[in-house]
């Protein structure tokens, strides 16, 4: 089975220089196309030169992780393609062992090696598919279920873009790869549900794996800037509504904005915290605002 490696690349030149390296060293006969979202540190200049055998799409801006991608799988002719972040590592053939297994699996729509950060921390490349329960139990602060030995293919997870590798057919059976309406966050596990449900099946390897830095080029681990803070809630609602009960959806509305009066009585009692608190109360309250009128928020630069 032919593949295609689809590199999203936003201001990490550094970083993609070493995942594009590595792939030519552990994965030489794969496709690799880098869409770049109009990074500003040189990426695209860095791909041209170095890396001739690569093809290039510039988006002429920051189209977001979903558009990128499915502009690269547009530019890519593998029957299986592998959404590889721009801040991954390849070490081994890890990568050729997986579309190997979605070669030989007919029935499996996509499936994720184990992911392993720089530190040699291993990171979640499967996550529990999320309910109002789950999402109350969050609030509560109480421990999201980990992955385990005793999980099958069939277990109820969702498996992460970090480095997913899809069977096309089955992508476009579906709809297509990523929902451009997510922008960034909950892509993947939209993707996830839409194949499960479309009778794919997902699976997990974890005798494979590929490094990660994590989220070099949203501004570090985790994503905080406001913006992305918003996308990612924003997502999560978009995810309720597609693939969620109704009740649900209505219920994650009202939890959310419980937590609005909460965070302004937590300013009033807070003097020193005040302003992160009511920020952040305002935030909550202009995402939910939009949810309620269908709108997503701005898009970052």
């Amino acid at each position: 089975m032919d593949a295609s490696l689809l590199v999203v690349s936003y201001n990490t030149a550094g970083l993609l220089r070493e995942c594009l390296r590595s792939a030519a060293a552990h994965y030489p006969e794969a496709e690799v196309v880098v869409v770049d979202n109009a990074s500003r540190d040189g990426s695209a200049a860095m791909v041209r030169a170095e890396f001739p055998g690569v093809a290039l799409v510039e988006a002429g801006g920051n189209v977001g992780f979903a558009a990128a991608n499915n502009l690269a799988m547009r530019h890519s002719r593998g029957e299986a393609v592998v959404l590889l972040n721009s801040d991954t590592v390849l070490e081994d053939d890890s990568l050729r062992r997986c579309v190997a297994h979605l070669a030989a699996h007919p029935g499996l729509g996509a499936l994720s090696p184990r992911i392993v950060g720089v530190d040699g921390v291993e990171q979640p490349a499967r996550h529990r598919a999320t309910s109002l329960g789950l999402e109350l139990g969050v609030a509560l602060r109480r421990p999201l279920p980990v992955p385990s030995a005793a999980d099958t293919d069939e277990s109820p997870w969702w498996l992460a873009g970090t480095a997913l590798v899809v069977r096309r057919a089955a992508a476009e059976a579906v709809g297509g790869l990523l929902d451009e309406g997510y922008w960034m966050y909950w892509e993947d596990a939209d993707l996830s549900a839409r194949l499960r449900r479309g009778g794919w099946g997902l699976a997990y390897l974890p005798g494979a794996h590929v490094v990660h830095h994590v989220g070099a080029s949203s501004g570090g681990p985790g994503g905080t800037r406001p913006a992305l803070v918003a996308w990612y809630l924003y997502g999560r609602h978009r995810y309720f509504a597609s693939h969620r009960p109704r009740a649900e959806r209505v219920g994650l509305w009202l939890l959310e904005a419980s937590a609005v009066p909460r965070g302004l009585a937590r300013g009033l009692l807070r003097p020193a915290r005040r302003a992160d608190e009511w920020g952040l109360a305002r935030g909550q309250a202009a995402n939910l605002a939009r949810v309620a009128l269908g709108r997503g928020p701005a898009r970052p630069g």
